[in-house]
């Protein structure tokens, strides 16, 4: 019976580590989204998840104010491109919730999608995993996958969840 038990330990011991053996590795989750607006602005967003608990949020407009056709420059412009403000938020959460996260894109298979996604020509979204060995990017927007929707899904929950503060 001690046989046994002892062939069953070492078999958990070999296989439970090598299945997350690349979610172990994740560093670094980002989710960057950015389209055009009819006035010809660019609006950007990101948000990145980092496996030491720490999380940042970016956003702004890029832009001259222009309307759909490109033709009006905004009150007081010069028609030349003008970057806002935009926001820049940072926060703490705790490793486990990282390693939940990682968890869940480990388990949606997000190693193995194809990184090209539909084409949609004003718009972007993508999700890049910065791992100990490398990096790898998917486009997400446009893509009925029920896994890349559970990948979406858990980093917005986790970036609602979580209290921000604005960086000065």
């Amino acid at each position: 019976m001690r046989r046994y038990l002892l062939i069953a330990l070492l078999i958990a011991a070999v296989i439970l580590p090598a299945c997350s053996t690349r979610r172990q590795g994740i560093r670094e989750i980002t989710l960057r989204s950015g389209g055009m607006g009819p006035d010809h602005t660019v609006n950007n967003y990101s948000v990145t998840f980092r496996r030491d608990g720490t999380a940042e949020m970016v956003s702004g407009t890029l832009g001259n104010g222009n309307d759909a056709a490109g033709t009006s420059p905004a009150p007081g412009t010069n028609n030349e491109t003008q970057q806002n403000a935009g926001t820049h938020k940072r926060t703490t959460f705790s490793t486990d919730r990282f390693k939940r996260l990682a968890a869940t894109l480990d388990n949606n298979g997000f190693f193995s999608k194809d990184e090209s996604g539909a084409a949609v020509t004003d718009a972007s979204q993508s999700l890049t995993v910065l791992t100990t060995t490398g990096e790898k990017t998917i486009q997400t927007l446009g893509r009925k996958d029920p896994q890349i929707k559970s990948m979406l899904d858990a980093i917005g929950k986790l970036t609602d969840e979580l209290q921000w503060e604005q960086v000065e």
